[in-house]
């Protein structure tokens, strides 16, 4: 039975590196492997993932002083039980979901003959990207092998990191749907949907904005946010302001087993992100059937221009998001055969399974004891 050990900064919170590292772990459960996960922050009393851990029977090596990560003192405990470990138990190879303290501190103590240690760099490598530890640079040459999220970061991360190591893109994935959504309707007002956390980062503001020149335009359009954060307040105070409240609902946070319902009462998603590393978000929506207007981050041409699935428009330029909202109340029927368009692509290349595949077929190219892919991993790696 192959044991795949995975190292991260923290299991706490249900978004983005974390719910990444939850599909890798589900997927491979569901395959029939051992896992054991290694992180420098998990507090089983309010970790968002504790029953999702307790029912694939993940054991999770932490240290109890978890809220003393600004001291690095939890990564150094989980670094030296996870080399201890390696030695005993031998896993098929390591890996990260990340490239923050907690795995630059297991790459800097790591043997000189260990497993395949792999990383999955979530970012857009450049220095433009705030987010990388400074121990990162003086480590990344020690992995056996390095992924992103897709073929733009691929490149930056070949310039940026200058590694004489393998960097592949592999897409992510996003979990399925529990049920058949039905599909937007070509009738009434355009929902739109913006999905997530109410962060700065995040773009509400553009959003906004832009939902606001569709109205002025005459458009019959509703707008709504699902989500909560720190720029909450600051959303609803400029939907009140331009005159949009009887337009724009907030529902506040949700769970995860809520998708399905929430995304059917949208027609169109939408993600005006400043900075994404690929936005899982997109394939939340589009696994539903749900068309997606996004800002040029992460992987969104790639994905959403390249296979048909939405639009694309500049990032912080609120007219352009307006054009794109706008194309969709003045052709609804669009968004239908969109919206269907998403939902196989998704299929085709964005569920778990494919994922896995993708990921077995680059750590077996580079030498790791893993069983071999199944279905076409070969084919989209070579993408």
């Amino acid at each position: 039975m192959p044991l795949l050990y995975v190292v991260t900064e923290q299991m706490d919170s249900p978004h983005g590196t974390q719910m990444f590292a939850a599909l890798i772990i589900d997927e491979v459960v569901r395959r029939g492997w051992r896992v054991k996960l290694f992180t420098a922050h998990y507090n089983p009393k309010c970790s968002a993932w504790r029953e999702f851990l307790a029912e694939r029977h993940v054991p999770v090596v932490r240290a109890c002083f978890w809220f003393l990560t600004r001291y690095h003192l939890p990564h150094h405990y989980v670094s030296m039980r996870l080399w201890r470990l390696v030695r005993r138990e031998r896993p098929n190879l390591i890996w990260s979901p990340d490239n923050e303290p907690m795995t630059c501190r297991a790459l800097e103590s790591m043997p000189p003959k260990s497993q395949p240690y792999f990383v999955h760099d979530p970012s857009a490598a450049s220095e433009e990207c705030p987010h990388y530890p400074a121990l990162w640079f003086d480590v990344c040459g020690r992995v056996t092998g390095l992924t992103v999220h897709g073929k733009r970061q691929a490149e930056s991360a070949s310039r940026y990191y200058k590694l004489d190591r393998p960097i592949q893109a592999v897409w992510p994935a996003s979990f399925p749907p529990g049920r058949t959504v039905t599909a937007p309707r070509s009738t009434g007002p355009v929902r739109f949907g913006q999905f997530g956390r109410l962060h700065f980062i995040k773009g509400s503001h553009f959003t906004v904005g832009a939902f606001a020149r569709v109205i002025e335009l005459g458009h019959a359009a509703e707008l709504h946010f699902y989500g909560d954060g720190p720029f909450a307040s600051e959303t609803k105070d400029l939907v009140s302001s331009l005159g949009l409240k009887k337009y724009v609902y907030f529902h506040g946070s949700y769970r995860l087993e809520e998708l399905d319902d929430l995304i059917e009462g949208i027609d169109v998603g939408v993600m005006p992100s400043m900075f994404e590393g690929f936005g899982l978000v997109m394939l939340e929506m589009m696994s539903r059937g749900r068309p997606v207007i996004s800002s040029a981050v992460g992987s969104s041409r790639e994905v959403l221009e390249g296979m048909g699935c939405g639009w694309v428009v500049r990032r912080a330029d609120t007219e352009d998001l307006a054009q794109a909202m706008i194309r969709c109340c003045a052709d609804p029927v669009s968004i239908t055969a969109m919206g269907k368009k998403a939902r196989t692509v998704w299929h085709a290349h964005f569920t778990p399974a494919r994922m896995f595949d993708r990921f077995l077929a680059f750590w077996k190219v580079c030498g790791a004891d893993v069983p071999a892919p199944v279905g076409e991993a070969e084919e989209n790696l070579a993408r």
